[in-house]
């Protein structure tokens, strides 16, 4: 089965938002992990899953009112998408 990882930039304002990330991540079937680096300037967000979820993930942080852009998508072999 295929594996990718995501990075996603993201635009948090404060702690309730990695609650609202948490949420919106746990609505995708297939995430074997997720991760935020807080420490990093572009608030990375790091997506392990079955399959491609980048766009429908931005989309529904949107919702929450989370700025989210794709900055990276791999599959199970480190090939950038």
């Amino acid at each position: 089965m295929a594996t990718y990882i995501t990075i996603i930039s993201t635009v948090l304002e404060n702690a309730s938002d990695k609650s609202l990330v948490a949420l919106a991540i746990a609505g995708f079937d297939g995430v074997s992990e997720w991760s935020i680096d807080l420490e990093d300037i572009d608030k990375v967000i790091r997506i392990v899953s079955v399959r491609d979820i980048s766009s429908e993930c931005c989309e529904k942080l949107a919702l929450f009112g989370i700025k989210a852009t794709v900055m990276q998508v791999f599959d199970d072999r480190y090939h950038l998408m």
